[in-house]
């Protein structure tokens, strides 16, 4: 859409997700690309008397990551609802890995992949408190490198018989991986016996798979400059774009999703 930064309205900053749909649900901006909203954001509309317009545009998956050396392979909704919301695996040999503790990071309640673990997951549910005070982590790349070296002591560098456990957006760690290589040092776990990758995302067999929307407000005009974007972007040019930039394309939908509360 901005070929280069010489338009006069290209933006220069991004807002997170949650941030996000506060501008819109504040009118502040017209439309916006976000992972899917979380209860909380969904309340927010609510309480503002807003409605919001869904529109998927690329597809997209929650993953579950942990370090290459970590022998595990699988992990079952069961078992992540057990670690996340009760904290009730510690050590990974209850899951069938290495006699080793298992460490869950969490990611700050504003963000786009915590969206995703909150309606995909959690089901609105709290995550447990031991969790969100210890081991929550702010930014996605960070994300990605608690997981890959946490074992390894940080900072410290003493290592510990552990191994993390973590969450992020699979797009996202393929780009992070070619550019900077963590995906080296990461495994991705397998959800309910399916491996996450391009092909299982595409046809809906990996489970915890949703999509980018483009999100309007439901009063904005018909012609509105933001519904012909959209428009452009389900077009076969802006799904050969969206393919252009590594995202995965979903089939074609026809219309907008009226927001649900999960």
């Amino acid at each position: 859409m901005y070929q280069n930064n010489e338009n006069d309205n290209f933006p220069e900053t991004a807002s997170k997700t949650v941030p996000s749909y506060k501008l819109l649900i504040n009118g502040e901006v017209d439309m916006i690309i976000v992972p899917y909203a979380s209860s909380d954001v969904l309340a927010l509309a609510e309480d503002a008397g807003v409605k919001l317009e869904f529109f998927p545009i690329a597809a997209e998956a929650l993953v579950f990551i942990t370090p290459i050396e970590n022998n595990t392979e699988n992990l079952t909704m069961e078992q992540v609802r057990s670690i996340y919301l009760n904290y009730g695996i510690k050590n990974w040999n209850v899951i069938g890995g290495p006699n080793r503790e298992l460490v869950p990071i969490c990611r700050n309640s504003d963000s786009g992949s915590q969206s995703q673990m909150d309606n995909l997951v959690l089901n609105g549910k709290k995550m447990h408190s031991a969790i969100r005070k210890n081991y929550v982590e702010l930014t996605m790349e960070g994300m990605l490198e608690q997981v890959a070296f946490y074992h390894n002591g940080g900072l410290n560098g003493n290592p510990t018989n552990s191994y993390a456990l973590g969450y992020t957006l699979f797009t996202y760690l393929k780009n992070m991986g070619d550019i900077t290589g963590i995906d080296s040092k990461l495994k991705l776990l397998a959800f309910e016996g399916v491996v996450p990758t391009e092909e299982a995302i595409a046809d809906g067999s990996y489970s915890l798979t949703d999509a980018y929307y483009a999100v309007v407000r439901r009063d904005l005009p018909k012609d509105h400059s933001a519904r012909s974007i959209i428009n452009w972007l389900k077009s076969d040019d802006g799904r050969t774009v969206i393919k252009g930039l590594r995202l995965i394309t979903p089939k074609k939908e026809e219309g907008g999703i009226e927001a649900q509360r999960m």
